[in-house]
Protein backbone atom coordinates (compact mmCIF):
# COMPACT_ATOMS: atom_id res chain seq x y z
CA UNK A 1 0.00 0.00 0.00
CA UNK A 2 1.09 3.28 -1.15
CA UNK A 3 0.52 6.62 0.63
CA UNK A 4 -0.38 9.75 -0.79
CA UNK A 5 2.10 12.60 -1.13
CA UNK A 6 1.92 15.16 1.47
CA UNK A 7 2.92 18.29 0.28
CA UNK A 8 4.97 20.90 3.20
CA UNK A 9 4.62 24.48 2.88
CA UNK A 10 7.90 26.02 3.15
CA UNK A 11 7.28 30.16 3.97
CA UNK A 12 7.10 29.94 7.74
CA UNK A 13 10.72 28.80 7.39
CA UNK A 14 11.99 31.28 5.92
CA UNK A 15 9.76 34.05 7.69
CA UNK A 16 11.64 32.49 11.02
CA UNK A 17 14.82 32.86 9.27
CA UNK A 18 14.17 36.25 8.85
CA UNK A 19 12.19 37.39 11.93
CA UNK A 20 14.27 35.60 14.92
CA UNK A 21 16.60 37.47 14.03
CA UNK A 22 15.52 40.52 13.91
CA UNK A 23 13.01 40.21 17.11
CA UNK A 24 16.03 38.84 19.38
CA UNK A 25 18.27 42.05 18.62
CA UNK A 26 15.41 44.17 19.16
CA UNK A 27 14.10 42.65 22.26
CA UNK A 28 17.38 42.60 23.75
CA UNK A 29 18.21 45.99 23.28
CA UNK A 30 14.57 46.97 24.84
CA UNK A 31 15.28 44.76 27.54
CA UNK A 32 19.27 45.71 28.08
CA UNK A 33 17.68 49.43 28.01
CA UNK A 34 14.98 48.84 30.72
CA UNK A 35 17.31 47.29 32.69
CA UNK A 36 19.92 50.93 32.34
CA UNK A 37 22.30 48.47 30.78
CA UNK A 38 22.48 50.77 27.32
CA UNK A 39 21.10 54.19 26.72
CA UNK A 40 17.74 54.60 25.17
CA UNK A 41 17.90 55.89 21.98
CA UNK A 42 17.00 54.68 17.85
CA UNK A 43 19.84 52.49 17.75
CA UNK A 44 19.98 52.63 13.45
CA UNK A 45 20.17 56.21 13.41
CA UNK A 46 21.85 57.34 16.78
CA UNK A 47 24.42 54.58 16.93
CA UNK A 48 24.05 54.62 21.17
CA UNK A 49 24.92 50.72 21.14
CA UNK A 50 26.04 48.14 19.64
CA UNK A 51 24.13 45.02 18.63
CA UNK A 52 26.75 43.16 21.01
CA UNK A 53 26.70 45.42 24.45
CA UNK A 54 22.76 45.00 24.18
CA UNK A 55 22.89 41.49 24.12
CA UNK A 56 25.93 40.50 26.41
CA UNK A 57 24.34 41.63 29.96
CA UNK A 58 21.42 40.84 32.08
CA UNK A 59 18.45 38.88 31.16
CA UNK A 60 19.56 40.05 27.36
CA UNK A 61 22.12 37.84 27.45
CA UNK A 62 20.19 34.63 27.96
CA UNK A 63 17.27 35.82 25.30
CA UNK A 64 20.34 36.27 22.69
CA UNK A 65 21.55 33.13 23.42
CA UNK A 66 17.94 31.48 23.07
CA UNK A 67 16.81 33.74 19.84
CA UNK A 68 20.14 33.31 17.84
CA UNK A 69 20.81 29.85 17.92
CA UNK A 70 17.45 28.38 16.99
CA UNK A 71 18.16 31.19 13.97
CA UNK A 72 21.50 29.46 13.27
CA UNK A 73 19.13 25.88 12.30
CA UNK A 74 16.48 27.80 10.28
CA UNK A 75 19.43 29.45 8.55
CA UNK A 76 20.78 26.24 7.43
CA UNK A 77 17.42 24.60 6.61
CA UNK A 78 16.63 27.61 4.61
CA UNK A 79 19.50 28.40 2.23
CA UNK A 80 19.08 24.39 1.57
CA UNK A 81 15.40 25.10 0.66
CA UNK A 82 16.90 27.74 -1.77
CA UNK A 83 18.56 25.50 -3.98
CA UNK A 84 15.27 23.04 -3.88
CA UNK A 85 13.65 26.33 -4.96
CA UNK A 86 15.57 27.59 -7.85
CA UNK A 87 15.41 24.01 -9.04
CA UNK A 88 11.76 24.42 -9.02
CA UNK A 89 11.96 27.32 -10.82
CA UNK A 90 14.24 25.40 -13.61
CA UNK A 91 17.08 26.81 -12.73
CA UNK A 92 20.85 24.87 -11.04
CA UNK A 93 22.26 26.60 -8.47
CA UNK A 94 25.86 27.26 -7.80
CA UNK A 95 27.96 27.19 -4.61
CA UNK A 96 26.48 30.43 -3.08
CA UNK A 97 23.93 28.41 -1.45
CA UNK A 98 26.47 26.70 0.20
CA UNK A 99 27.91 29.61 1.46
CA UNK A 100 24.29 30.56 3.10
CA UNK A 101 24.81 27.46 5.37
CA UNK A 102 28.00 27.74 6.02
CA UNK A 103 27.31 31.74 7.68
CA UNK A 104 25.36 30.36 10.23
CA UNK A 105 28.21 28.77 11.87
CA UNK A 106 29.87 32.25 12.35
CA UNK A 107 26.70 33.23 14.22
CA UNK A 108 26.61 30.48 16.36
CA UNK A 109 30.49 30.73 17.46
CA UNK A 110 29.93 35.13 18.19
CA UNK A 111 26.53 34.03 20.21
CA UNK A 112 27.92 31.56 22.20
CA UNK A 113 31.14 33.24 22.94
CA UNK A 114 29.39 36.88 23.32
CA UNK A 115 29.39 38.06 27.05
CA UNK A 116 32.97 36.54 27.37
CA UNK A 117 35.87 39.04 28.43
CA UNK A 118 39.03 38.82 27.12
CA UNK A 119 41.34 38.62 23.95
CA UNK A 120 40.07 35.39 22.11
CA UNK A 121 36.30 35.86 22.82
CA UNK A 122 36.95 39.43 21.37
CA UNK A 123 38.49 37.67 17.99
CA UNK A 124 35.93 34.92 18.20
CA UNK A 125 33.14 37.52 18.06
CA UNK A 126 35.06 39.63 15.11
CA UNK A 127 35.61 36.41 13.25
CA UNK A 128 31.77 35.54 13.57
CA UNK A 129 30.36 38.78 13.09
CA UNK A 130 32.35 39.07 9.64
CA UNK A 131 32.09 35.41 9.06
CA UNK A 132 28.39 35.93 9.36
CA UNK A 133 27.93 39.29 7.40
CA UNK A 134 30.19 38.34 4.45
CA UNK A 135 29.25 34.96 3.95
CA UNK A 136 25.33 35.74 3.75
CA UNK A 137 25.92 38.52 1.80
CA UNK A 138 27.60 36.31 -1.24
CA UNK A 139 25.00 33.73 -0.87
CA UNK A 140 22.61 36.74 -1.30
CA UNK A 141 23.68 37.66 -4.00
CA UNK A 142 24.18 34.70 -6.05
CA UNK A 143 20.30 34.13 -4.64
CA UNK A 144 19.29 36.90 -6.17
CA UNK A 145 21.50 37.12 -9.08
CA UNK A 146 20.05 33.52 -9.92
CA UNK A 147 16.41 34.50 -9.91
CA UNK A 148 17.09 36.70 -12.94
CA UNK A 149 17.10 33.75 -14.88
CA UNK A 150 13.77 32.59 -13.67
CA UNK A 151 10.31 34.15 -13.75
CA UNK A 152 10.91 35.93 -10.98
CA UNK A 153 13.23 37.82 -13.00
CA UNK A 154 11.54 41.35 -11.58
CA UNK A 155 11.95 40.06 -8.01
CA UNK A 156 15.42 38.60 -8.44
CA UNK A 157 16.38 42.26 -10.12
CA UNK A 158 14.96 44.13 -7.06
CA UNK A 159 16.84 42.05 -4.44
CA UNK A 160 20.25 42.32 -6.79
CA UNK A 161 19.42 46.22 -6.20
CA UNK A 162 18.75 45.62 -2.17
CA UNK A 163 21.92 43.45 -1.79
CA UNK A 164 23.89 46.60 -4.02
CA UNK A 165 22.48 48.91 -1.69
CA UNK A 166 23.69 46.90 1.41
CA UNK A 167 27.43 46.68 -0.31
CA UNK A 168 27.03 50.64 -0.33
CA UNK A 169 26.30 51.05 3.43
CA UNK A 170 28.77 48.75 3.86
CA UNK A 171 31.77 50.76 1.64
CA UNK A 172 30.77 54.00 3.35
CA UNK A 173 30.80 52.98 6.99
CA UNK A 174 34.32 51.92 5.61
CA UNK A 175 35.47 54.87 3.96
CA UNK A 176 34.24 56.94 7.03
CA UNK A 177 36.07 54.85 9.15
CA UNK A 178 38.99 55.95 7.66
CA UNK A 179 38.45 59.67 6.34
CA UNK A 180 36.37 60.94 9.93
CA UNK A 181 38.12 58.33 12.35
CA UNK A 182 37.67 60.75 15.30
CA UNK A 183 33.58 60.96 14.84
CA UNK A 184 33.25 57.20 13.58
CA UNK A 185 32.93 55.75 16.90
CA UNK A 186 29.63 57.14 17.17
CA UNK A 187 28.85 55.89 13.86
CA UNK A 188 29.98 52.41 13.58
CA UNK A 189 27.17 50.92 15.66
CA UNK A 190 24.67 52.44 13.81
CA UNK A 191 25.97 50.77 10.25
CA UNK A 192 25.68 47.46 12.34
CA UNK A 193 22.33 48.02 13.27
CA UNK A 194 21.29 49.28 9.59
CA UNK A 195 23.48 46.01 8.19
CA UNK A 196 21.83 43.49 10.07
CA UNK A 197 18.48 45.14 9.24
CA UNK A 198 19.34 45.10 5.38
CA UNK A 199 20.89 41.36 5.40
CA UNK A 200 17.43 40.57 7.23
CA UNK A 201 15.31 42.16 4.57
CA UNK A 202 16.43 40.37 1.95
CA UNK A 203 15.62 37.14 3.38
CA UNK A 204 12.00 38.68 4.60
CA UNK A 205 11.54 39.19 0.65
CA UNK A 206 12.22 36.18 -0.26
CA UNK A 207 9.76 34.78 2.79
CA UNK A 208 7.09 36.52 0.77
CA UNK A 209 7.97 35.04 -2.43
CA UNK A 210 8.14 32.12 -1.11
CA UNK A 211 4.42 32.48 0.22
CA UNK A 212 2.94 34.40 -2.80
CA UNK A 213 4.09 31.30 -4.52
CA UNK A 214 3.20 28.18 -2.44
CA UNK A 215 6.73 27.05 -2.27
CA UNK A 216 6.18 23.63 -0.87
CA UNK A 217 8.42 20.07 -0.63
CA UNK A 218 6.47 16.58 -1.40
CA UNK A 219 7.22 14.15 1.39
CA UNK A 220 6.13 10.66 0.54
CA UNK A 221 6.23 7.15 1.99
CA UNK A 222 6.12 3.26 1.16
CA UNK A 223 5.38 1.44 4.64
Amino acid sequence: MTTSPTAARLAPLAWATALLPLVTMHVCYLLSASEQLVPWCLPWFEGCTSISRASRSGTAYFVFKAGMLPACVCMVLFWWCNRQWLRQLGVEPRLWWGLGMLAALPLALYTVVLGHAGDTPYLLRRIGVVGFFGLTYLAQLGLSASLRTTALSRAGRRLFALSGFTLLVGIASLILGMIWPEHYDSMDDGFEWVLAVLINLHTLWVAWLWQRGGFSVTFSSNP
